[in-house]
């Protein structure tokens, strides 16, 4: 793939919302994090702050709270508060940054991009994604081709899926449960309802799981999974040192190898700090995050 990005975009930490927009922000991350603790923590708020003015905005736009809901804005999205959302997309792409999001595991391969926006990591399913980049919750996404229903994307209406090649998944334990002698520990893995093609390949190497249920998404929370209970967690082969700090890597025989895609927007070719985005993740990972690199 050939993107020629004009301009390098400006780091994150630079980029400065204006007050008109933060409420919506507040919204998004709520969206993004599924938590009024994680928001409020990436906002700088505490969680009362974070539920009255979410409650406001939801009054307000007269947006249906649904937490029971798996795909989508499960806090509720009207015709104008997509609108809204994609104001404050526009926003973004003006000043040179983009806010693109991952599970925990696929998330260190975003590390290197300094003009991306703080996202928490979540795992939720394929069609959530969609929705979330659909929306303008997200800019971007980038998704595991394991979790397609066959070996071709989806037909995503207003979207367009990019193939990025494929990273390879060893294991790692925390350093304080190193693994010897060639004991498998058990692989701590999402809810049984997303990610299902990673646990099928972790399956069919023969693998033991054990779900993190729906209070465990954070990689704080799963780094105290792995230390209180010994176990192991897939983690990219190439993902930077720094993310390897509190983990011990396991090598395997035959590491997952996971076709990577990134979810775009209509029309991403046009923006820059996208294309420079795709451009930047179509490289090797190994090739990136190599020594020297």
């Amino acid at each position: 793939m050939d993107i020629s990005a004009a301009v390098v975009p400006k780091p994150a930490h630079r980029y400065r919302l204006p007050a008109l927009l933060q409420d919506i922000r507040l919204l998004d991350l709520l969206e993004i994090s599924g938590t009024t603790l994680e928001a409020g923590r990436v906002c700088g708020l505490s969680q009362p702050t974070v539920s009255r003015r979410s409650r406001l905005l939801a009054d307000d736009f007269n947006l249906q709270v649904n937490r029971r809901r798996q795909l989508g804005c499960r806090y509720g999205t009207s015709t104008a508060m997509r609108l809204l959302r994609l104001g404050c997309r526009a926003h973004r792409f003006s000043a040179g940054v983009a806010r693109l999001g991952a599970d925990v595991i696929l998330q260190p391969l975003l590390a290197g991009c300094s003009w991306l926006l703080q996202a928490p990591p979540r795992f939720r399913p394929l069609d959530g994604w969609l929705e979330l980049v659909r929306q303008g919750v997200l800019d971007g996404a980038l998704v595991s081709g394991l979790e397609f229903q066959g070996e071709e994307p989806p037909d995503a209406k207003e979207l367009e899926l990019l193939p990025l090649g494929a990273v390879s998944l060893d294991l790692a334990v925390s350093g304080r449960h190193p693994h010897s002698n060639g004991d498998q520990p058990e692989v701590l893995v999402p809810n049984r309802a997303v990610a299902e093609g990673l646990q099928r390949a972790l399956l069919q190497r023969g693998f033991s799981l054990k779900t993190a249920g729906n209070a465990c998404h954070t990689p704080a929370q799963w780094l105290a999974r792995l230390q209180q209970a010994g176990l192991a967690m897939p983690f990219p082969q190439v993902a930077p040192a720094d993310w390897w700090q509190p983990l011990t890597q396991l090598p395997q025989p035959a590491p997952i190898s996971v076709p990577l895609w990134l979810v775009l927007p209509e029309g991403w070719r046009q923006q820059t700090v996208l294309a420079h985005t795709a451009e930047q993740l179509a490289y090797s990972p190994a090739q990136k995050y190599a020594p020297g690199a």
